[in-house]
């Protein structure tokens, strides 16, 4: 298993050369999905396989999925074939409702010198991680008659020694961070993340304890 984190700043989100309208979509009710662009958009160079993908819902901000391009395939005529995957156990907001798309590339450069990049990857950061779930009910009555139920998911990595300053200080202090797992079902997964407030104890720049994250979902 290969996991990796994404973590940046700010991000260009309106960059019609990674973001777009989805014009058609396949779903194999997996976690497998291929949408399709309109013909008239050109997929940035930057963009790779193995990057994070965001579909979303323009008139909703709550309906939304992140997850793995697992390929991309220019079409004759115009327009772009993205194939993804995601974990439809997280993220369970039906593709039908998804009208856009935001690729987050790695690789993708500011215009200006010195032409930085976006994103910072950190590699190697955990060997294991599990997901907890807990699920929270509002009632009324003697009855005990459910009238909301939430559900939220906790991303705990391993307590593996890492590094802080220069490594997983990129993770801890980001103003966004996904997570990618490149082998997690069916093809990738990736999640949206947040840390909620957590001390470190450093030893030589170095600390060993399990890490929370919140799921963003």
């Amino acid at each position: 298993m290969a996991t990796y984190f994404y973590s940046f700043d700010s991000y260009p989100d309106t960059d019609l050369s990674v973001s777009g309208n989805i014009e058609s979509y396949t779903d194999d009710s997996s976690g497998s999905v291929t949408i399709s662009t309109p013909e008239d958009f050109n997929l940035n160079g930057a963009v790779i396989v193995g990057d994070a993908i965001k579909l979303y819902s323009s008139s909703d901000t709550s309906v939304f999925v992140y997850g793995v391009l697992t390929g991309k395939v220019a079409v004759i005529g115009g327009g772009w074939d993205i194939s993804m995957s995601y974990d439809k156990n997280i993220y369970s907001d039906a593709i039908s409702s998804m009208t856009n798309f935001l690729i987050y590339a790695k690789n993708l450069t500011e215009s200006v010198q010195p032409y930085d990049e976006y994103i910072t990857v950190n590699s190697d950061v955990s060997y294991s991680y599990r997901i907890n779930t807990r699920v929270e009910t509002a009632a009324y009555s003697e009855q005990y008659i459910r009238y909301k139920i939430k559900t939220y998911h906790d991303l705990i990595l391993d307590s593996t020694r890492r590094y802080f300053f220069e490594d997983f200080s990129n993770i801890a202090t980001a103003s966004n961070t996904i997570m990618i797992d490149d082998c997690g079902g069916p093809n990738g997964v990736a999640y949206k993340v947040y840390m909620p407030e957590t001390t470190f104890e450093l030893f030589n720049n170095k600390f060993r304890k399990d890490i929370t994250f919140r799921i963003v979902a």
